[in-house]
């Protein structure tokens, strides 16, 4: 039984580094695929973000990818993770200010009630990531898996916001 182990261990190690290199040139398109999926519905407050929501949503998915990166990987080796969530928050932060400079009426579903505060919070939580995987993550083991999880939870509460934005925008005929 011990060979199958070895057996097991070794495929795996054969197959890590080809499915690794797959997932990375496919998450981006999957990331972006559902902001294109959902912006190019009847739902007012996604459809008006239509050409920024993939760039807002392929940042959180880079950003809590390398989040968990860091919080999954030693100390010592979790540089490439540290660069992927800094490029990916950056990416987020910015094409959400884009996609609420450009906003016109539906504004008011992502500025009030609850997608407001997810919303805030998930600002509060990226830039504290961000700050935390440039300046902590590379010599703290406490401060990669404390900056990684900031940014798992900042990245799923943007993803809450645009979604309950859009669901309030569906209640309203004015939009």
């Amino acid at each position: 039984l011990h060979w199958a182990d070895d057996l097991t261990l070794d495929v795996l190690g054969r197959l890590a580094r080809p499915l690794g290199l797959s997932a990375a040139v496919t998450a981006p398109a999957v990331a972006s695929y559902t902001a294109v999926l959902l912006s190019h519905t009847a739902v007012p407050a996604w459809n008006e973000v239509r050409d920024e929501l993939p760039f807002v949503f392929t940042g959180s998915a880079a950003a809590s990818g390398g989040g968990y990166g860091m919080l999954a990987s030693p100390l010592e080796e979790n540089g490439p993770a540290r660069v992927f969530a800094a490029v990916g928050t950056v990416q987020e932060l910015v094409a959400s200010r884009v996609m609420e400079h450009r906003m016109g009426l539906v504004r008011e579903a992502y500025e009030h009630g609850q997608a407001h505060r997810l919303g805030q919070a998930a600002e509060v939580l990226n830039v504290a990531g961000l700050l935390g995987t440039v300046f902590l993550a590379g010599r703290s083991r406490a401060g990669a898996a404390a900056s990684g999880l900031a940014l798992l939870a900042g990245s799923a509460l943007q993803r809450f916001r645009v979604f309950d934005a859009g669901v309030e925008s569906t209640k309203d005929p004015k939009y």
